[in-house]
């Protein structure tokens, strides 16, 4: 009798994942690998809790079935969700839903606001946009018109789910931006603010990163013990606006999240 109770939540289990499934397939473009949106699709299935820590997710031979794929393909898909964290694969067994900490596809130029996915975020200014003279420890040297230019400077503390999680400042070069000055960033995406009006967007874009120690202010800030390690990351933004880059200096507290992002 056990071993058929066992069979029918199998069962029904992946009665369950092929019905969730079936929209996300209906709706991605088939330009799209197979494997990212399995990639997706486990991902947000275990985000939402329909997969809990310590359980199997379906098993190699299923999700084969179901994505109508090889089992190369779906292996490629379970160690991309072994290497950001949300399952563990155990031979013999299967892929187990790990206690993994929440990513954040903050790496993208797309943005945090972008990367935070359904997670809850919010923006308190801590600097007011201002003009000021350009820092000397950018990421790259500058070009003659950005020197020219004004260096239009603003901070942000990001919070999601309630617990600060980013602090960034940002430094850009004043060309063709009309009183970005009094723009209120406060909740609002810096990127869409520059996309909408002023018709900027980012087109590229490089960056470094490193671990370090949080100082006062940063431990402050982050609320985390002095010398607790965080990621720091400078960048620059090329956008299709000549001469008008984006560089930012961000500091990442990765206690309960991780950095990912798929390429």
């Amino acid at each position: 009798m056990k071993k058929v109770i066992i069979g029918s939540c199998i069962l029904q289990n992946m009665i369950n994942f092929s019905s969730l499934v079936t929209i996300s397939l209906m709706k991605n473009s088939e330009s799209i690998p197979i494997y990212k949106r399995l990639i997706e699709d486990l991902k947000k299935l275990i985000d939402d809790g329909k997969y809990v820590k310590g359980q199997l997710i379906p098993s190699e031979n299923d999700l084969c079935k179901t994505y109508h794929t090889t089992r190369a393909t779906v292996r490629l898909a379970l160690t991309g969700l072994t290497n950001i964290g949300y399952i563990i694969r155990r031979q013999g067994k299967g892929s187990i839903v790990s206690d993994s900490k929440r990513g954040l596809g903050i790496l993208s130029v797309s943005g945090v606001t972008a990367g935070i996915g359904d997670q809850k975020l919010s923006t308190i200014i801590l600097t007011k946009p201002r003009k000021q003279a350009w820092p000397d420890t950018l990421l790259q040297e500058l070009g003659d018109t950005e020197k020219a230019a004004s260096c239009l400077f603003f901070t942000r503390l990001r919070y999601i789910n309630d617990v600060p999680v980013l602090f960034e400042e940002t430094f850009i070069s004043d060309i063709n931006l009309p009183r970005f000055v009094s723009r209120n960033l406060e909740n609002r995406s810096f990127l869409k603010i520059l996309s909408d009006e002023y018709q900027v967007e980012v087109k590229g874009g490089e960056q470094k990163i490193w671990a370090i120690a949080a100082d006062k202010n940063l431990s402050k800030l982050l609320k985390l013990r002095l010398n607790s390690p965080i990621v720091h990351m400078k960048r620059r933004l090329k956008t299709n606006i000549k001469d008008l880059n984006i560089y930012s200096w961000l500091y990442c507290n990765t206690e309960n999240y991780f950095l990912n992002d798929f390429f």
